[in-house]
């Protein structure tokens, strides 16, 4: 979402466009990022936009090459530059997922490669949470002093901000998808019963991705073509039965954040159904938005 809360970059995962996006109008063109590998999923994966987007109009992006993964930073007219190299790649479990927290870092969640055992290790890269400033530089608040903020990550897919601040990961596991506030220097690797905030079930459809609004945390689901949310406090207690507040209405949905606030928040999501297991229609893939509260979608542009 950009500051006004009105108008959204959207990222094509294999041509490496970015479109300025809002309702009722064309999809505009940002910027073009060259050079990615699109093989095994990967490509453009990831986008945050700066802290400070308002003065310097950068944004970040996770992206995937020939050789690595790796964060860029560009502009409207300003070329992608590296400045986060070396993050390995592999045909699966690429994570990609980034996010600015409230305290101006940028995180950066990877997959484990398909390989859990090297998520568990300090030196690399693979299954982390890695904590970095605006110039990809480690942050200085990192204890280890190094880019690794947490470990024992498996197939990250999303990232929100908690009510109380902390960064959450939404990682897939065997059987479920966990969403797991991350604390600094911690291993997900085993899971303890108090790790995740909370839990869907792969039965059950899963989920894609997690946005947290003023009252609650909703999520997407690739497999039963839905946007679902639960009643959220201030302290991250949870009330009440999840309700489903977009149902079969566009397809299979990927991608949400919140924009807005109060009485004119919305979700805005993105739909997956060219994917190959869609059933695209000639408007897709299409951004939804859609009033926080709910209401299935009616009259929500499109």
């Amino acid at each position: 979402m950009l500051p006004d809360g009105q108008r959204a970059l959207v990222g094509e995962r294999t041509s490496g466009r970015v479109l300025l996006i809002a309702p009722k109008t064309d999809p505009q063109e940002f910027a073009e990022i060259g050079g990615l590998d699109t093989t095994g999923g990967g490509g453009l994966l990831g986008l945050a936009l700066s802290p400070s987007y308002d003065e310097d109009g950068l944004v970040y992006a996770f992206v995937t090459t020939k050789t690595d993964a790796r964060i860029i930073r560009f502009g409207k007219g300003v070329t992608p530059k590296a400045i986060f190299t070396g993050i390995p790649k592999a045909s699966s479990h690429l994570g990609g997922r980034i996010a600015f927290g409230r305290d101006g870092l940028l995180y950066v969640a990877t997959g484990d490669g398909g390989n859990n055992v090297v998520a568990a290790k300090k030196e690399s890269l693979a299954g982390k949470v890695l904590r970095l400033d605006e110039f990809g530089k480690p942050a200085k608040e990192n204890k280890s002093k190094s880019a690794v903020f947490a470990s024992g990550l498996t197939d990250p897919s999303g990232m929100c901000t908690l009510a109380d601040g902390r960064i959450a990961a939404l990682d897939h596991r065997s059987s479920v998808d966990v969403l797991l506030p991350i604390a600094e220097g911690a291993d997900y690797g085993t899971l303890a019963p108090s790790d995740a905030l909370w839990t869907w079930k792969h039965a059950q459809g899963g989920a894609a991705d997690c946005a947290v609004g003023d009252t609650q945390l909703a999520n997407t689901s690739l497999a039963n073509q839905q946007l679902v949310g639960v009643t959220m406090s201030a302290q991250g207690s949870f009330t009440g039965s999840p309700q489903v507040l977009l149902d079969k209405k566009y397809g299979r949905l990927l991608t949400v954040t919140v924009g807005g606030r109060g009485e004119n928040q919305l979700f805005w999501m993105t739909t997956s159904n060219k994917d190959g297991k869609g059933k695209p229609v000639p408007s897709d893939d299409r951004v939804i938005v859609l009033p926080a509260g709910g209401g299935g979608g009616e009259g929500g542009p499109d």
